[in-house]
């Protein structure tokens, strides 16, 4: 029989589900309506031609590299339906970095309080760092989604009110989430964490046979996982951590790159410091001792916002470089993160989201030193527990005051807020000028890095980007290029191959950053020295922000 519902059944259902809901809405609102803006490029391209082919050829040609192959099949199916559109293969993404607010939204509602979801949930809708990642078409929109919902779960599983449906669940997000990508293991081990600081044996033993039937749906990746593994020890193309900026600038993203908003959370963050060093460390020296790093700690990381001193009497760049001071840095942090882990009273939802945020962060920059692995989209799926952390913090730091420093986050984090996001990436207006000088006359197109084949081919010709055929994705587009002139190369000894084959009348040297993936490719002089003299016209045109284009026309 149908019962008309209090109006506090209501109001709970109001809390607990439309209000997420609404965000969700307003995320895809926010997040659709720029989504083609930017060119499809960087490792997009790579993600969209490659999700043609079969699901054989995708696992074949990824297990090469250091993406696992979940995104591009699901991209696979996609494409199928809805085309290779920038709307449409950009569209998953605003989809998974939408429905992230959701889960946000119910792990603070259920393990903290309201204020601390609006305010977590604002921020993340706000993020301009989140924004960039809803607009492009690879894992990470994705790999966000799939961290939250399994930190959600495992909570979730750590209380008494659950169901065998959410067992279901955690094991089919943890099995989505290791075919994602690699770092999602930092996820697991945060939880591995979690479980150990609860100190219950019962919960080990059950979530240790969760993670067994997960680890056994991963086994035919095993293999790969640690061949990549071994190879990227070896090194990447990825810079090595030098001094501490890394960090601090990882940290600007995270408030929308601003001066002020950069200042005020990390003043809120030392206040909120010590606060805890002053309630929890009772001896007078050890208290003092803290209390002082924390001081030296806050001006080095404001000084690298703001100059505090004159550069001829405190340089605190080479400070930045000093061992003695990242340790001390570093071990500051890491002190105060297990003191907070093994001491009891503590909220126990909020020690599992501050390792949440904490743990991978400091595990990839400490290991950045020597097996560089610390950049902004590694890091993406530590957000929402950065925010959830920060919300929590400060309802904790005066209930008081928390609706003024909500207030003034929402504000700073809105000001520099921008719905419409920017590669860097002018690709559109590359390949219109490239193909404007290529049609006239007998001319040759040559590209460097090789791996620019797909981002260029898109705007060039849709036909030749969307004829996949064969088992080797790579070695067919370079193919069917050279079919219309236009070849991938890596050094100029490929360039005078080709060139001594054919009377080309018109060199176009597409130069993509070339000496980073080829630091001895040597194609711009080889060209400068083979085409020079009267007879021989040079143009050339910079292109945002990596694309330098340079044509030789050869006049008779």
């Amino acid at each position: 029989m149908f019962r008309i519902k209090s109006k506090d059944e209501i109001k709970g259902l109001f809390f607990a589900f439309i209000v997420p809901l609404l965000y969700v809405l307003i995320n895809l609102v926010l997040k659709i309506r720029y989504v083609s803006y930017p060119s499809l490029a960087n490792d997009e391209p790579f993600s969209v031609y490659h999700a043609q082919y079969s699901i054989s050829t995708i696992l074949s040609e990824l297990s090469q590299g250091n993406n696992p192959p979940l995104y591009e099949i699901f991209l696979h199916i996609w494409i199928s339906f809805f085309g290779i559109s920038e709307l449409s293969v950009r569209f998953p993404s605003v989809i998974f970095s939408s429905l992230t607010i959701y889960f946000i939204y119910q792990i603070c509602r259920k393990y903290f309080n309201l204020k601390v979801a609006f305010l977590a949930v604002t921020l993340f809708t706000l993020s301009n760092y989140q924004m960039y990642f809803a607009h492009e078409a690879r894992v990470y929109a994705l790999f966000v989604l799939l961290s939250t919902v399994s930190m959600y779960q495992f909570l979730k599983l750590l209380s008494s009110n659950y169901a065998k449906l959410d067992v279901v669940l955690y094991i089919v997000i943890g099995v989505l989430l290791l075919y994602s990508h690699f770092f999602s293991w930092f996820i697991f081990f945060v939880q591995f964490i979690g479980l150990v600081i609860s100190f219950k044996k019962e919960e080990i033993m059950r979530f240790g046979k969760y993670l067994g039937i997960i680890l056994i749906f991963y086994l035919p990746y095993v293999g790969i996982f640690i061949a990549r593994f071994i190879d990227s020890s070896g090194g990447t193309w990825i810079k090595a951590v030098e001094n501490l900026r890394p960090l601090h600038v990882y940290f600007g993203k995270l408030v929308n790159d601003t001066h002020i908003a950069y200042i005020v959370v990390l003043t809120l963050a030392w206040v909120i410091i010590q606060k805890y060093i002053t309630h929890f460390f009772k001896r007078n020296l050890i208290r003092f001792g803290f209390i002082f790093l924390s001081i030296v700690i806050l001006i080095i990381s404001l000084s690298i916002r703001i100059p505090l001193f004159p550069s001829y009497l405190i340089p605190l760049e080479n400070e930045f470089l000093s061992p003695l001071l990242m340790v001390s840095f570093l071990l500051f942090f890491f002190v105060l993160f297990v003191h907070f882990q093994m001491k009891s009273g503590q909220n126990y939802e909020t020690k599992v989201i501050l390792s949440w945020f904490f743990l991978p962060g400091f595990i990839m920059f400490v290991s950045s030193f020597i097996i560089p692995m610390f950049i902004e989209r590694y890091l993406v799926f530590i957000v929402p527990g950065f925010l959830i952390f920060l919300s929590v913090s400060i309802s904790k730091l005066d209930s008081k005051l928390f609706p003024s420093l909500a207030i003034l986050l929402i504000i700073l984090m809105l000001i520099p807020f921008k719905p419409v996001t920017n590669n860097d990436r002018d690709v559109k207006a590359l390949v219109a000028k490239v193909k404007a000088q290529h049609e006239n006359g007998n001319s040759a197109i040559f590209m460097c890095p090789d791996y620019f084949g797909p981002t260029f081919t898109y705007y060039f010709n849709k036909e030749l980007f969307t004829h996949t055929e064969g088992q080797n994705p790579s070695g067919h587009l370079k193919t069917v290029l050279s079919d219309e002139n236009v070849f991938l190369v890596k050094s100029d000894h490929e360039v005078d191959s080709i060139s001594k084959l054919n009377n080309y009348e018109k060199f176009i040297y597409i130069d993509a950053d070339a000496d980073f993936a080829y630091s001895d490719n040597n194609i711009k002089n080889y060209l400068n020295d083979k085409l020079k003299g009267d007879s021989v016209s040079i143009d050339s045109t910079y292109f945002p922000g990596i694309f330098n284009v340079y044509t030789y026309s050869i006049n008779e």
